[in-house]
């Protein structure tokens, strides 16, 4: 009946659909498959070319991190054997200054020897004032011992030993300044033999003169000071030469030490510069290392997957070939 042969052709419709649909997803499966071999096929040959480059990479800074080790070691050594040049002059100038502090002390010892005279001579022109000077100066013919006196100071001064002299210089207001501030290492051997014509006469001591006059005592103390000095600063002299000649070369070697100080300064800081360098290539060399070796991991495995997925793409090239030629006679098939 008609309703029957509708049935059956809508039922044939129905089938004929469900068939083709079923070989089409057998087929575009197969198709997905392929694909996704050709993608892993591109993907791996992009791997093997990036994999390649970064060999080269990790070559060249494998090489860069050996040159500069070589650099290092190098540099190194150059800046131990100057870190030991460097060390030993420092210990010898050490031993050096240590000398030149022991006649340095030596010196000072000799010279405090004439200490208790000097500050017995300031402390007594300390107390005296403008009006002993003018008692002094006052004198129209002075008693002997304050013209031996005035005369005495006025030898150490290079000044005339004369009254009249002797007048004028107390007559300054810097007077006493001078003697305070004379300065006691220009006194030498022909003066100091002047000075001892004075300072050898049997009255020409501190109280016979204060008897006589008590701001003559004390000039009489300033000049035996003076004396005492001259004596003690001339038995020192040689020692004072020596002293000057070995801290002027002190002075130079320790200038040259520190210019040597200041090069080994750099030729270390150069070498910890390279260290930090060689740390920094050796950190990346590495870190390159490790994305070769994961790299070189996963084109392993994709390999492995493309070559063992090699033999079905025949078998699924020819069932999608099946599967569409089944789709053509499928009309009739079904």
């Amino acid at each position: 009946t008609p309703t029957n042969y509708l049935e059956t052709v809508r039922g044939y419709r129905g089938l004929l659909k469900e068939k083709r649909a079923e070989l089409g997803d057998k087929a575009n499966k197969l198709k997905g498959g392929l694909q996704k071999l050709d993608e892993t096929s591109v993907q791996v040959a992009a791997m093997k070319k990036v994999a390649e480059e970064k060999k080269v990479v990790v070559a060249q800074a494998k090489t860069d991190c050996e040159e500069l080790l070589v650099e290092i070691v190098q540099d190194k050594r150059v800046a131990d054997e100057q870190e030991k040049q460097v060390n030993a002059e420092a210990t010898k100038i050490g031993r050096e200054a240590e000398e030149a502090n022991a006649i340095a002390s030596q010196v000072q010892a000799e010279l405090d020897k004439a200490l208790p005279a000097l500050q017995a001579a300031e402390e007594a022109l300390n107390v005296l004032t403008k009006k002993d000077m003018s008692e002094l100066k006052a004198y129209a013919k002075p008693p002997a011992l304050v013209e031996l006196t005035l005369g005495s100071v006025m030898t150490v001064l290079r000044r005339p030993p004369t009254w009249e002299e002797s007048k004028k210089q107390l007559g300054d207001a810097s007077f006493m300044q001078k003697l305070l501030e004379f300065d006691k290492d220009k006194l030498d051997d022909g003066l100091l033999k002047k000075i001892g014509k004075f300072t050898q006469q049997p009255d020409f001591t501190p109280d016979a003169v204060g008897k006589v006059s008590l701001a003559s005592r004390g000039l009489c103390l300033w000049v035996r000071a003076m004396e005492t000095y001259g004596h003690v600063a001339k038995d020192v002299a040689p020692k004072r030469a020596k002293l000057k000649a070995a801290q002027d070369n002190l002075a130079k070697k320790q200038a040259a030490l520190s210019q040597a100080q200041e090069a080994l300064a750099q030729v270390l800081a150069k070498v910890q510069a390279l260290k930090d360098k060689y740390d920094d290539s050796t950190s990346k060399k590495r870190a390159l290392e490790e994305e070769l070796a994961d790299l070189e991991g996963k084109l392993e495995r994709a390999e492995k997957l493309v070559t063992g997925l090699a033999g079905e793409r025949t078998r699924w090239e020819a069932s999608i070939a099946d599967f569409e030629a089944a789709l053509g006679c499928l009309p009739g098939d079904v």
